[in-house]
């Protein structure tokens, strides 16, 4: 790489060929895709991408290197709910100038009362530019005249300053596409390492193109490899309940150049590694640099003054970054404002919190690091690449004798002893020179617990009234805990939204600010039963948020990901009234999945005017694949039957 960047500007001729005949001309539209109605393989799509399409070669701009990616897209709008789809953004990096948007143009497309073909332009004045942080930008507009029945598409030109990185090209989106085809142009000098995930058929094609490439008047290269994928019909990918990140599904070809040849024989290698990267970021003015900042904080070192434990010291730090910062929504692995003008607006990125936090640790004389992760919805990490556009934030790692501790400032709910939920499972890379590498975020002994203790009695007015006390362990704790202190005034609703007519009164929270202890949440309750004549009903199944079995569909595409080990425990007692008894009691039972990973127990005992319950759910696997939803839908179709079983009384026929 840094040999072609001493280069001076040679002349690069790239010729664009659109490789598949399927594709019309920008500009042109076929009368009978206005007149379309829906997808011809998805009838209940709300759009339908007819064409997306992009050509990558490489050019010399301004002394540079430059990967010029150009793109189209076309889109029909079948329906209200897609109209959304002519809200165009592309978010870019801006920083140095290493990549701009340029060349855009579009068109929308419908059919006048005629009949015939009205053609409307996306004006330049339409089109805007906002600097996102100091790093990225946006271009954004709407494509004018769009109704349902239309057509737009719309055409730009990507440029980067580099031949090293090239986006990752994805057939497949959250609408079907038609024909999705990707090709790219490469000199022979340049040698990538390319793969194509997909599930469909790929037709590929290569060819050996002409293509002069001069250098002081002498030839370097007179040949470039042209390659070109193509997938048609491609679906949509569905938005499927408990799913990990929708980029590790979708279909795609991922390149990374990894030597270059030069004529002379020489072979420079250029696949970068993961330590000459970390070496980079602490180099980096937006990284590692801000690590040497000196933060005088006397406040904090007050309340360390008498604090001996290393342990007790991270606890004292991470809780006091907590409560004096506030993340401001951005997700980035850099500082763009520098940790000194975000400890002065008590405000800034995620690992702008968490490199205050490392240097606040390190003045404490800790052993803190910074340490690059991907969030769940971010996606998985790849270790075998080397591309920093996998992750999207810095956490602080940290080393206290043999054991080890993943913090994140940004969150101010999850606990030091918990790793961050949102990266769990995934791979994460520890940035130092000494003990930098991977290491995988995950504690088998770290689990989401549940327990709901209840105690209630059945008058004969057909109401259910009591008690209920809930305790949330671990990382059941999280999400509560924030929904109690930022939204009160509605966190009864996940106690009365899945059973009708459900009431929920004196509602009393508490521990919300003890990480070591689980979240308390008591309440009185009231709910109406069903009854038919003589026969009342009721179910054991109330708290938990497992009325509703979600995964109904009979087929799925992508693996169901829990996160985490899962525990749910119903325990209590309920009363009925006099001059009733149990008609039909169901059994106490024990399921078990083939594997042993789910296991569901329940253990009834009757007594004349009660009964006595306990009910317990197991999760000892947090992930399941796909392949084994077959058994996975079964299991759970029968769990849900047992779960919500109802309890029947009846009237006695002496009374």
């Amino acid at each position: 790489m840094r040999k072609l960047l001493l280069i001076t500007p040679l002349l690069f001729f790239c010729c664009q060929l659109l490789a598949d005949k399927e594709i019309p001309k920008f500009g042109n539209i076929d009368k009978s895709d206005l007149q379309l109605k829906e997808c011809e393989f998805d009838k209940d799509a709300d759009a339908y991408k007819l064409i997306s399409y992009r050509y990558v070669h490489f050019d010399i701009i301004a002394d540079h290197f430059t990967v010029v990616a150009e793109n189209r897209i076309r889109i029909k709008i079948l329906k209200d709910k897609g109209l959304d789809e002519a809200n165009i953004k592309i978010r870019f990096l801006n920083h140095n100038n290493f990549e701009n948007i340029n060349e855009i143009s579009g068109y929308t497309y419908n059919l006048d009362n005629s009949g015939e073909v009205e053609k409307t332009k996306l004006e330049k004045s339409s089109i805007y530019i906002k600097k996102l942080n100091n790093r990225y930008s946006e271009v954004s507009f709407t494509m004018p005249n769009v109704k349902v029945g239309s057509v737009f598409e719309y055409k730009f030109d990507d440029l980067q300053r580099s031949i090293q990185y090239i986006d990752d090209w994805y057939f497949q989106d959250d609408i079907p596409t038609r024909i999705s085809e990707y090709t790219i142009l490469m000199p022979s000098i340049f040698k990538f390492t390319t793969q194509v995930l997909a599930y469909q058929q790929v037709d590929q094609s290569s060819d050996l193109v002409n293509n002069n490439v001069y250098y002081h008047g002498n030839l370097i290269s007179n040949h470039a490899d042209e390659k070109t994928y193509i997938i048609r019909n491609v679906p949509s990918l569905p938005d499927e309940p408990f799913m990990g990140a929708e980029k590790d599904y979708l279909q795609r070809v991922v390149s990374q150049l990894s030597r270059i040849d030069y004529p002379n024989g020489e072979v420079e290698e250029v696949m970068s590694s993961w330590p000459k990267l970390a070496t980079e970021l602490l180099d980096d003015d937006d990284y590692g640099m801000q690590l040497k900042k000196n933060l005088k904080v006397a406040e904090l070192d007050a309340q360390l003054q008498n604090v001996n434990d290393d342990y007790h010291k991270m606890l004292i730090i991470h809780d006091f970054v907590r409560k004096n910062m506030n993340w401001d929504g951005r997700e980035t692995i850099y500082s763009t404002q520098g940790i000194k003008t975000a400890w002065d607006k008590k405000s800034g990125s995620n690992s702008e919190l968490n490199f205050i936090l490392i240097d606040l640790l390190r003045d404490a004389g800790l052993k803190a690091y910074p340490l690059l992760v991907s969030t769940k919805d971010n996606g998985t990490v790849n270790t075998l690449y080397p591309f920093l556009g996998q992750f999207n934030n810095s956490m602080a790692y940290v080393v206290i004798g043999d054991k080890t501790f993943v913090l994140n400032a940004a969150d101010k709910y999850n606990p030091a002893y918990l790793i961050p939920y949102d990266v769990l499972g995934n791979y994460a890379y520890v940035v130092d020179k000494e003990i930098g590498g991977w290491i995988r975020l995950q504690n088998p002994k770290d689990n989401w617990k549940n327990m709901v203790s209840l105690f209630a009695t059945i008058d004969s007015n057909n109401v259910m009234e009591g008690n209920a006390s809930v305790y949330s362990y671990g990382y059941a704790k999280n999400t509560r805990e924030k929904d109690w202190i930022e939204s009160k005034s509605t966190y009864s609703d996940r106690f009365t939204d899945a059973v009708a007519g459900m009431n929920v009164k004196n509602l009393e929270v508490s521990n919300e600010n003890v990480d070591t202890l689980p979240l308390q949440q008591k309440f009185e309750f009231k709910v109406p039963l069903n009854s038919s004549g003589d026969y009342k009903y009721f179910s054991l199944n109330l708290f938990q948020g497992l009325e509703k079995n979600p995964f109904i569909a009979d087929e799925r595409k992508t693996d169901i990901d829990f996160n985490f080990p899962k525990s749910y425990i119903i325990v209590g007692k309920i009363n009925i009234p006099e001059g009733y008894e149990f008609e039909g009691l169901p059994k106490s039972i024990k399921m078990i999945t083939p594997d042993t990973s789910i296991v569901m127990q329940r253990i009834l005992q009757a007594e004349t005017n009660a009964i006595d319950f306990r009910i317990t759910l197991d999760f000892t696997r947090s992930v399941y694949a796909a392949s084994d939803y077959g058994f996975f839908h079964e299991f759970y179709k029968q769990l849900f039957n047992k779960l919500n079983e109802q309890i029947v009384i009846k009237k006695k026929t002496n009374s």
